[in-house]
């Protein structure tokens, strides 16, 4: 899947957008058929940001499926 093409999805599919106060990067929560799908995006990793990391590794672990996978389905 393109980028422009997960993009549009997400945000046609957008339930709530949080900025990091930190690294400038932007969470969106959205809808993915029925479950509830995080995707952030910035310019470093979340690994690389002290807020944004906690978070990513709480969704990771809590998620069905990561954003990765997601991707290449």
């Amino acid at each position: 899947m393109r980028f422009s093409d997960r993009m549009r999805y997400i945000l046609e599919n957008e339930l709530d957008r949080r900025m990091c106060k930190t690294c400038h990067a932007t969470w969106f929560m959205f809808d993915h058929r029925g479950e509830i799908g995080y995707y952030r995006l910035g310019a470093d990793a979340p690994e690389e940001c002290p807020t944004c990391k906690p978070i990513d590794e709480e969704i990771e672990s809590n998620c069905i499926i990561s954003e990765e996978q997601w991707v290449s389905l």
